[in-house]
């Protein structure tokens, strides 16, 4: 004997009119509307792991300035990457611009380079952190330096105002004057 569990729920629904089936529904969607489903997302884990990239000397054309990434593993892997970027118009002058290799949890790895920027131009070095795990999931983190140089008016001329993110998919633009 095969019984039909939905049996006594189709025929409740059945049952109803069907201007009441329509009703219904339209309160469920005032009760639960779509808008509210946007809002229900998932999030990429953050990587395990604490980085800071900092610049030691003058910012300046022509003189030789520090860049430190500093990287703390909170949990044991056998594959760390580590990477500070130097982008066109500043030299490498010393230091080594990679490292991979294992690290154990809350230990810590500095790598530590000797830049010169050679042009009066808006320049970015990042610091970038990654790991490997045995399953394939890679995690990371990516950090910046801004090198401010040049003149102000020329580094924002046509750049589009900065954006703040409030809520998601919720933006606003803030204009400022310039100090």
């Amino acid at each position: 004997m095969h019984v039909d569990m939905t049996t006594d729920i189709r025929r409740f629904l059945l049952m109803l009119p069907r201007p009441a089936v329509v009703l219904g529904a339209v309160l469920l969607l005032l009760v639960f509307p779509f808008g509210s489903l946007r809002s229900v997302h998932a999030t990429m884990p953050s990587a395990p792991i604490e980085m800071a990239v900092l610049a030691i000397g003058e910012v300046a054309v022509d003189v030789d300035l520090t860049i430190t990434l500093t990287v703390r593993s909170l949990v044991d892997t056998e594959r760390m990457s580590l990477a500070i970027t130097v982008p066109d118009g500043v030299d490498l002058i010393a230091g080594q611009t990679a490292w991979v290799g294992p690290m154990r949890a809350q230990e810590s790895r500095v790598l530590s380079v000797t830049v010169r920027p050679r042009r009066a131009a808006f320049s970015v070095i990042q610091g970038a952190a990654r790991i490997e795990f045995p399953d394939g999931t890679i995690l990371g983190d990516v950090r910046s330096v801004n090198l401010s140089l040049g003149e102000r008016s020329k580094q924002t001329l046509g750049l589009s105002p900065p954006q703040k993110t409030t809520t998601p998919g919720e933006f606003v633009i803030e204009f400022r004057d310039a100090p």
